[in-house]
């Protein structure tokens, strides 16, 4: 795992900052958006015109693609996903990163609960629904939500490692590809609106930022403790301590 003890003080305090305002300008998004949807204003209003369009452009390759999609970042999708790669990080001696996967996955898919019962949102006419009607409402999307947080947390872990700059670019390009592609799935199967889906987006930014900030300032706070008070390097996970699997 790379860790940052290398890298100057000012860089690691510069990183901090950059997560902070990424969460802060999300997460002001996604209030916005909770505020406008609410009232009709903002976006809002275009989302059915958006919704109209998605049904006109269907085809039958492409409804199957975005059946394939919708179904990974459902929530068995993504529960057999985050434990699949969750045994392997453990397999693979990285316990701290597999416990980080599931804690968060686990937290995201609560919130994801709660917002929905807080907004109550309705979801889209079943008329041009392709699958099963959802039992949840609308706001925001949880499969939008929660891909973007996995998708992003195993993104982050490629990051953090000594892998190559080429396979860090094609993490990069996995993650974007994979959120964009599941989100705009459930615009295109009929299960959301466009600003769900964007809610649902920005929220998963943030929520990654602030997971990595937690694990930034617990990182911090191992470093200036006293040697009697650090937790020794466990050499069979490949950490030393709580090192960030994001950092």
């Amino acid at each position: 795992m790379l860790s940052l003890d290398h890298l100057p003080h000012t860089w690691r305090t510069r990183q901090a900052g950059t997560l902070a305002a990424t969460a802060v300008i999300t997460l002001s998004l996604f209030s916005w958006l909770a505020l406008t949807t609410s009232s009709g204003t903002g976006l809002a209003p275009h989302d059915q015109s958006v919704t109209t369009w998605a049904v006109d452009e269907r085809h039958p390759a492409l409804t199957v693609i975005m059946q394939v999609s919708t179904a990974l970042g459902s929530t068995v999708g993504l529960t057999i996903l985050t434990a699949t790669c969750a045994v392997l990080l453990f397999i693979r001696g990285s316990r701290v990163r597999a416990l980080v996967l599931s804690l968060t996955m686990v937290s995201s898919s609560l919130l994801t609960v709660a917002l929905k019962e807080i907004f109550r949102r309705t979801r889209p006419s079943t008329d041009t629904l392709l699958g099963a009607p959802a039992s949840t409402t609308s706001f925001p999307s949880g499969h939008s939500f929660n891909t973007a947080v996995f998708a992003g947390l195993l993104a982050g872990m490629v990051l953090a490692s000594t892998a190559a700059a080429l396979y860090r670019i094609l993490a990069i390009m996995a993650a974007a590809g994979a959120t964009l592609l599941v989100g705009t799935s459930r615009i295109y199967l009929g299960y959301h609106w466009m600003t769900d889906v964007l809610a649902g987006w920005s929220l998963g930014l943030a929520w990654l930022c602030l997971v990595t900030l937690a694990l930034l300032w617990l990182k911090g706070r191992r470093r200036t403790a006293p040697p009697s008070a650090v937790a020794p390097s466990d050499s069979s996970s490949g950490v030393e301590g709580i090192e960030p699997p994001l950092a």
